[in-house]
């Protein structure tokens, strides 16, 4: 027993959905055997990664009903909780899906032959829900909250209350308009820590926001030129999106009080909070056959008191004959910078400052790759470009002034014997310059995989690298190597153990120089009794100086979560997290009540560094 999309490593089925019969997007809807419910739809479905988007939700009803030796899963999935063609007879290719757990293997089992040498496996859906004359009601759903909180102050307990909401219109079943005034965009719970010590780029953290769940799948790119979470505290954001049969097209807009402004550069980024502006996204894309497409994007920001940023996009994703595949994007971004303090440790690029001082340019990026897979083989080649004048203001792109080429090769096979399941290996030779001819780096790197009986999955990894150049400093006989070990015998148990190491650039010191990095994570889960869950993880990360004289840096972070599940609905949760590199404290207890998947009630609160916070929010979804 689990929260709703928490239990994808329990026994589950559920049905995939293509209802334009073009692989533009697939949406995967399911149940386990408790009746929690799990969805997601595929971000891309020509990519062989089978990258998924879990935050997408869509309203639909489960019942169960368990057995001594099987269990019974019931969905009712409304109409108007999907997009899908204006036309009096429906053509929607499906399949059923359904992961177990046999003798302490996973099963998963699919209602289409796929053929591994064919990389779209979306593309090989071969049965047909045909609908004649259906009339769904549209959707209208209003959405209100109220949030409090309870903040210490010198004052004493400060109390807060928010107010606000969205709504959602269906204009018809192709066409849909979400309005939010003053929404809440806090997250019920913190995203996990991730060790930066030694990371000379800002990180990328998911988006898990409700509001950007519908259409997400719309802005993925190589580039990315959309980052929604760039838009953070917004008092007034509309989205729009139609899904036609020949085209599909997104558009966003709002007014944000303040939001994160990242200025992107060729050794590191900086990263500060801007004041008002005004943001806006639009996506235009024609899908076509065997997950191919061609789309348009434009993005902007207009800043208070002057400045703004635009974005110009165009990308193609194309099979242009079985197992052959080319994706390109081009872009062209034009910024006026405002003046304002929001960063102070950005570089200098050419002939501009890294100050936000008012100047004004504009830079250019492009990638192009070139794929062929095969069942056994894939091969790859990759080109980026992007230059230093390069800045996506509402996208995510930490670094730019180089030219990357890449070429990989992979080899897969599957014996399918009694211990040995399958392997793979992967090779990749990388050369980066920038702009000035200059060789950042040269690489090989190359890293295999091993899937073993009793679910048990192990992987290494090694990077060479002839040369490294790093504020105009070159390093030499760099070398990075790891291993992995992921182990899940059951639905109630779960250990990954992995270790990295070699010899490193430190990137954040004031002076930069070699040393022997190591990294050590294990994460353990537990299921108990269908009711409890217990996750723990470790992630510790040191450097020694080259001559073994002492730490560079040393320390780690460590997360634990314990989950009580009194019903499918409602459960208690409490989140401790410790960060040794910056010696802080995070306790997080919650009590969730969620029958739906926007509908939901929490109160809890926050404990970091000895002071505290409290907090509740009550959240309806009304559907008309």
């Amino acid at each position: 027993m689990k929260r709703r999309d928490m239990a994808w490593e329990d026994d589950f089925i559920g049905i995939a959905l293509d209802v334009y019969g073009d692989t533009r997007n697939m949406v995967f809807i399911a149940s386990n055997a408790f009746g929690v419910q799990l969805d997601l739809i595929k971000k891309n479905p020509a990519n062989t990664r089978d990258e998924f988007d879990v935050s997408y939700n869509i309203t639909y009803e489960t019942w169960a009903d368990i057995q001594d030796n099987y269990y019974t899963v019931e969905m009712r999935i409304p109409f108007n909780a999907l997009q899908f063609p204006n036309a009096d007879l429906q053509r929607w290719k499906f399949s059923f899906f359904r992961q177990q757990y046999t003798q302490g293997v996973q099963v998963n089992s699919q209602t289409f032959y796929s053929d591994n040498n064919i990389p779209c496996s979306d593309c090989q859906m071969t049965d047909v829900l045909i609908l004649d004359q259906i009339q769904p009601t549209m959707r209208t759903e209003i959405l209100p909250y109220v949030f409090g909180s309870m903040n210490p102050s010198d004052q004493g307990v400060n109390p807060q209350i928010k107010l606000g909401g969205s709504g959602l219109i269906g204009l018809n079943s192709q066409t849909s308009i979400e309005i939010a005034i003053n929404p809440d965009f806090s997250q019920v719970e913190a995203d996990v820590a991730q060790v930066d010590v030694n990371a000379a780029f800002s990180l990328l953290y998911p988006e898990r926001r409700p509001f950007f769940n519908e259409g997400s799948d719309f802005l993925e790119s190589r580039l990315k030129h959309v980052y929604t979470r760039a838009i953070a505290n917004p008092t007034a954001i509309a989205k729009g999106i139609y899904q036609g049969k020949d085209y599909r097209t997104y558009l966003l807009s709002g007014w944000d009080r303040g939001s994160s402004y990242l200025v992107s550069g060729e050794n590191r980024s900086s990263y500060g909070e801007t004041k008002g502006n005004w943001s806006s996204v639009m996506k235009i894309e024609k899908p076509l056959d065997n997950a191919s497409s061609v789309g348009l994007l434009t993005t902007h920001r207009l800043h208070q008191g002057g400045g703004f940023g635009h974005t110009v996009a165009a990308d193609a994703n194309i099979q242009i004959k079985n197992g052959w595949r080319i994706q390109t994007e081009i872009s062209r971004t034009e910024t006026q910078e405002p003046i304002a303090d929001w960063i102070s440790d950005a570089d200098d690029f050419g002939d501009y400052t890294g100050k936000l001082d008012g100047e004004r340019f504009n830079g250019y990026a492009g990638f192009f790759s070139l794929r062929r897979q095969r069942k056994t083989m894939t091969t790859r080649a990759d080109y980026m470009v992007i230059s230093p004048t390069f800045r996506p203001e509402l996208g995510f792109e930490p670094r730019n002034n180089y030219r990357r080429f890449e070429i990989g090769q992979s080899f897969n096979g599957f014996p399918n014997g009694k211990h040995l399941k399958r392997w793979g290996t992967y090779t990749e030779v990388s050369h980066y310059e920038n702009f000035a001819g200059v060789t950042k780096e040269n690489s090989l790197m190359t890293f295999g995989w091993v899937s073993w009986s009793n679910n048990l999955n192990t992987r290494f990894f090694s990077k060479f690298t002839q040369t490294e150049n790093y504020l105009g400093q070159d390093f030499s006989n760099l070398f990075r190597l790891g291993g992995k070990i992921s182990w899940k015998p059951s639905q109630t148990f779960s250990m990954d153990l992995g270790g990295r190491g070699g010899r490193a650039i430190a990137y954040n010191e004031s002076t930069p120089r070699i040393g022997m990095n190591q990294e050590i994570d294990l994460a353990i889960n537990l299921q108990l009794a269908n009711k409890f869950t217990l996750s723990s993880s470790i992630n510790h990360a040191s450097m020694q100086e080259i001559n073994g004289s002492g730490n560079i840096y040393r320390g780690f972070i460590s997360q634990g979560v314990a989950n009580y599940a009194f019903n499918r609905f409602t459960d208690i949760r409490v989140i401790a997290q410790y960060n040794h590199f910056d010696q802080s404290t995070m306790i997080q207890p919650l009590l969730q009540y969620q029958p739906s998947a926007f509908t939901l009630f929490y109160i809890g609160g926050a404990i970091q560094d000895g002071d505290w916070q409290g907090f509740l929010k009550w959240q309806r979804q009304l559907s008309y």
